[in-house]
């Protein structure tokens, strides 16, 4: 099925299997909003009209102690409660990555800005993931070794990670890995160390 984000009309193509029977909210990996998706409903088959049927209208519905022929107050039922029950975490972590794997695999659908943004999005990451390395070497080296390289360079990763959201568009920011994914290819040699 086809969902639409309603404020940037972003769609993402998601397999309905997937989506819990309360539905699922998810989080548009382009603008950041959240969406509710349903599961779309069965095709009931339509009646068929030739048959002639007798309809008897039921009696009312009279409670004890009310005059007869008055109809007992309308039953107001509950809005559909939007948290998930604990069994739908997993579908809806489903649908989540599904949706992840669309933005990621979607760069034709893409605008030419969020193009150069995506690209310079990744040069910054491997930049700053350089600069660490080249300034931190023997710190490096010793974190790797004693398996502390993220304590060890605690602050300086948090400085450039704050120095690349200034820089790139929060949508971006929010919806890649690239700085993650530089952390683990620079600093961490290829091991996923920062996860």
């Amino acid at each position: 099925m086809i969902a639409e984000c309603s404020h940037c009309k972003t769609k993402y193509n998601i397999d309905e299997r997937k989506i819990p029977g309360a539905g699922v909210k998810v989080r548009c990996k382009k603008c950041g909003e959240v969406m509710y998706i349903r599961r779309p409903p069965a095709a009931t088959p339509a009646p068929d009209v030739t048959k002639k049927t007798s309809y008897t209208a039921p009696a009312p519905v009279t409670q004890p102690g009310s005059a007869a022929g008055i109809p007992p107050p309308p039953v107001v039922e509950k809005p559909p409660s939007m948290e998930l029950p604990k069994k739908a975490e997993a579908e809806r972590k489903a649908v989540e990555e599904s949706v992840e794997r669309k933005v990621h695999l979607s760069e034709e659908e893409l605008t030419e800005e969020d193009k150069k943004w995506h690209a310079r999005a990744r040069r910054l990451a491997k930049a700053l993931a350089s600069d660490l390395v080249l300034y931190n070497k023997a710190r490096v080296e010793q974190g790797l070794k004693d398996g502390t390289i993220a304590k060890v360079l605690g602050p300086e990763i948090r400085r450039s990670w704050d120095y690349y959201c200034q820089q790139i568009p929060k949508h971006i920011v929010e919806s890649t890995d690239y700085f993650k994914e530089q952390l683990n290819t620079i600093v961490g040699k290829g091991t996923k160390i920062f996860k």
